[in-house]
């Protein structure tokens, strides 16, 4: 079977990014030592006892374990993490997004396959970055399936960085847990595919998380 990988639209998004946002940007990397709250930890323990509860005809618990902290996800034992379909790497990974794609994570971040309805993977890293891969058969609007995809965050402050008919670049806040966290997305639809990929962070400035954004898009782009 030949077809078109959907990633292979993002090469000209990947193109404009680099073009449209200078590579001078000063990355501040100072480090927010700040600790976490416990409330994510409850909340994660409140996830796993509805999804063992539940009838699970969707996957919405699981699907939304990657929104809490690196540390609430880093306390999972074993039998935890197997529910969740979590994995935690231990050296520089590469991740397989389609047939011919792939990105590269670091050692301790995790990893989550569910394969369900929207959902493909999700990424956790040790900065706390969340990186989810959304895919589904959609005719819809860009922008319709993406708002669609988060309405259960209430996503502000859209902003469209690059726009081309079958892709786009954006950015966008919301809160959550009683903190504000940052995300750029990037959207394409090819044949009916709708794809998102999506970067979040609570701690990383939105200069930083659009770097890092930048980054794991270029490997795409390889």
């Amino acid at each position: 079977m030949n077809e078109k990988p959907v990633w292979k639209t993002i090469l000209s998004v990947a193109v404009c990014l680099f073009a449209v946002i200078r590579l001078a940007i000063t990355c501040s990397k100072t480090s927010n030592r700040s600790s976490y709250s416990d409330t994510s930890y409850e909340n994660v323990n409140s996830l796993i006892q509805n999804y063992r509860n539940e009838d699970l005809q969707s996957n919405d618990e699981s699907n939304d374990l990657f929104y809490e902290n690196y540390d609430s996800i880093n306390k999972l034992n074993e039998a935890e993490k197997a529910i969740f379909r979590v994995a935690k790497v231990k050296s520089d990974t590469l991740v397989p997004i389609d047939l011919t794609s792939k990105i590269s994570v670091e050692p301790k971040s995790f990893i989550q396959k569910n394969h369900d309805d929207s959902l493909q993977m999700a990424v956790k890293l040790p900065d706390n970055t969340s990186i989810f891969l959304h895919a589904y058969s959609s005719k819809d609007d860009m922008m319709d399936n993406f708002k669609a995809l988060k309405r259960k965050k209430n996503i502000a402050n859209i902003q469209v960085k690059v726009d081309d008919p079958n892709s786009k670049f954006v950015g966008y806040t919301y809160q959550y847990g009683g903190k504000k966290y940052n995300g750029y997305a990037l959207l394409a639809t090819e044949n009916g595919q709708f794809t998102s990929l999506e970067f979040e962070n609570n701690k990383l400035s939105k200069e930083d998380l659009q770097m890092k954004a930048i980054t794991f898009v270029s490997q795409i782009a390889k």
